[in-house]
């Protein structure tokens, strides 16, 4: 008898051969160098949504005033501090509004995140680790 393990499949396989490639041995040092650098990046697409926001907080805010200030005696004229609530509403919500959007972009432009390179980079070095023993 053999020790050997015997298994059985039940479909039929056809095992393919990896394909030679070129790789580029890189120091020890270097790859630290590079793991070091790559945690130093910081993602600030959530600086864009907490911008957005606030800005979108404002224009409530100046939303309720110009809604709930009180109305001029004579009606031949609006007072300037109803105008400026107004101003101060539209204006940032379309900032806001504009904010919130590019941090959208700007979140799908950076869709790698600097952990999972990392995780890339420890799964590289486990290969070679298992290759040594």
């Amino acid at each position: 008898m053999t020790n050997e393990p015997s298994f059985k499949m039940s479909q039929d396989y056809e095992v393919v051969p990896p394909q030679k490639k070129r790789a580029y041995p890189i120091l020890i040092e270097e790859w630290e160098h590079l793991k070091k650098k790559i945690h130093c990046i910081s993602d600030n697409a959530n600086l864009y949504h907490t911008i957005g926001s606030a800005l979108i907080g404002v224009a409530g805010s100046a939303f309720v005033v110009a809604l709930t200030f009180g109305q001029p005696e004579d009606n031949s004229s609006t007072p300037t501090s109803i105008l400026i609530s107004w101003f101060i509403c539209v204006s940032s919500l379309i900032c806001g509004g504009l904010s919130l959007f590019f941090g959208r972009a700007q979140r799908k432009v950076q869709n790698s995140n600097t952990n999972d390179v990392i995780e890339q980079m420890n799964l590289i070095e486990r290969r070679y680790e298992s290759e040594k023993t």
